[in-house]
């Protein structure tokens, strides 16, 4: 009686999940065991895309000291250790995409020969570049990477010290004496430029011992446009707009500078950084480089929605890569539609940490070397900033009483440092997609849910897939790779279920793969991980 009885349950089951889909096929029903009614999906894992992880990173620029706590509005050096530090080392983060200005440690040109630095003229022990330290003194000791971007001339200083303050920067461009172009000019004197970023770059690595710079960046966004001023650096547009490049010739002086200065090889050159609306920055850089002075090449993604079809996203970055004469394409800083520079749509919702993560595997699966989230934490980046200014795209909020301006905001949060739902979405990329894991796309048959299986240089599986609809899929992984067989631990991003506090997401079971099959239910709008023992 009770076999049979078993049975008729089964054939209940069954029934319900032919006549109310995959809703039915819940994860209180066997979890990832077999619905037998239920249609699974097959998601093959085929070939990889050929290009290793190189990084899985984040915005960390060094204004925390600087720039928020001389504000005098509450934040402590404590909080840098207990929160900042502390949440760094748990997300285990891979990459810092690090701002750097150059008045902070070249206020004042140190002589007009850009071949001999007089060093008794460098400010590296300015309150700036202190705050500059406490950045790279938590990537040093965490193994993290570092990319030093200098994002161009300021056209206002404005230093604790009050050295110069209300000048242009001795750096900025003719043009911008003549045309406002804003808080950052173009550089036309290539040498002096060179000069202070080598030295810079110089000083950190042999005197400071900062063996986490890998990477530098000239130019945030060169490609730019202000109206009557023109592109902050100009490149490939002579034709269309009669403006010599301006971005090619800086960078060659640059590389010849470094390597004058012994520290080339010590670095990668990561560059274009342009925004998306300029496709075809990098194109020109390529064909003006002659002398490989390039390692890698970057660009900036905020144009595509919540709804934009992972084809489109994947071709976005393919033309990148495609553009890229052969080298490393590398998604420099990424987000969603906002308003302004500092709001984007969205961001305090649980729906955002599932499309940070589709997004990100659509550019993995693209052929990306890794992707860098803009930015890791809310904060100013001018201590007399209005609130309006403060960049609010943070993994986490600032101090509650910062948000009194806003109130919808301010009533909803309940502590200092909250975190956003995208925390523990993208933690679960920083955890488990590690450097040199070969990326192998996956297929789930619809535009709105993406997934990755990556292969560790261990020989280790992980199953990153995210599933963007209001619909549950049931999906057949299928691997038959070598070593793919084998005990999972399971990690789920859902709504009603995320962690207190800023605890990350813990695996909840373990799973076992059965003639390199995995049965499961991708729920719907949710991020599931699998991670090989």
């Amino acid at each position: 009686m009770a076999m049979k009885m078993t049975h008729i349950s089964k054939t209940l089951l069954s029934i319900v999940c032919t006549l109310w889909g995959m809703s039915a096929c819940s994860d209180d029903y066997n979890k990832y065991d077999d619905c037998p009614a239920c249609n699974y999906y097959p998601v093959a894992v085929g070939n990889s895309t050929g290009t290793p992880v190189h990084a899985i990173g984040v915005e960390m620029d060094p204004h925390f000291f600087s720039q928020n706590i001389t504000r005098n509005d509450g934040s402590k050096a404590e909080d840098w250790e207990n929160i900042v530090v502390q949440r760094v080392k748990k997300m285990k983060v891979q990459q810092f995409r690090i701002m750097m200005q150059p008045q902070w440690w070249e206020p004042s040109n140190d002589n007009n020969d850009p071949n001999v630095a007089d060093m008794s003229k460098f400010t590296f022990d300015s309150e700036e570049m202190q705050s500059v330290y406490k950045v790279l003194d938590l990537a040093q000791e965490n193994n993290i990477g570092v990319t030093l971007v200098v994002w161009g001339a300021i056209t206002n200083i404005d230093l604790l010290s009050g050295i110069n303050n209300g000048q242009k920067h001795f750096l900025c461009d003719a043009r911008s004496y003549n045309v406002n172009p804003g808080w950052i000019a173009g550089i036309d004197n290539y040498e002096e430029f060179a000069e202070n970023f080598s030295t810079m770059v110089k000083y950190l690595i042999e005197e400071k011992h900062y063996t986490c710079i890998n990477q530098i960046t000239p130019f945030n966004e060169p490609d730019s446009h202000i109206a009557g001023y023109g592109r902050i650096m100009w490149q490939g547009d002579f034709e269309t707009m009669g403006w010599q490049d301006t971005y090619a010739p800086m960078v060659k002086a640059l590389d010849a500078k470094f390597k004058a200065d012994g520290i080339r090889s010590k670095v990668h050159f990561n560059l274009s950084d342009n925004t998306d609306g300029t496709p075809g920055y990098i194109a020109a850089c390529v064909s003006a480089f002659t002398n490989d002075e390039a390692d890698l090449y970057n660009s900036h993604v905020y144009k595509f929605d919540y709804n934009t079809p992972n084809s489109t996203l994947v071709n976005w970055e393919r033309q990148n890569i495609a553009s890229a004469g052969g080298k490393r394409h590398f998604v420099g800083e990424f987000g969603f539609p906002g308003y302004g520079s500092a709001r984007q749509y969205g961001i305090d919702t649980y729906t955002r940490g599932v499309q940070i993560i589709r997004v990100a595997l659509n550019y993995l699966n693209a052929g990306a070397c890794g992707v860098s989230y803009w930015s890791l934490i809310d904060q100013y980046y001018n201590r007399n900033a209005s609130y309006s200014e403060m960049q609010q795209l943070g993994l986490w909020k600032y101090l509650k009483s910062a948000y009194t301006e806003d109130p919808d905001v301010y009533s909803k949060i309940k502590e200092d440092y909250e975190v956003r739902p995208q925390y523990y979405a993208y933690s679960l990329l920083t955890r488990f997609v590690r450097q040199g894991d070969e990326v192998y796309p996956l297929d789930l048959g619809d535009e709105l849910i993406a997934g990755s299986a990556f292969l560790n240089t261990e020989g280790k599986w992980t199953y990153v897939l995210s599933n963007a609809t209001d619909k549950d899929k049931m999906i057949q992984l299928e691997n038959d790779k070598e070593g793919a067989n084998g005990e999972y631990n399971v990690y789920k991003y859902m709504e009603g279920r995320l962690p207190e506090g800023d605890n990350l997401i813990e695996s909840t079971e373990t799973v076992n793969t059965q003639e390199n099959n995995l049965k499961l239910k991708l729920s719907r709008s949710s991020i599931r991980v699998l991670v090989q023992k």
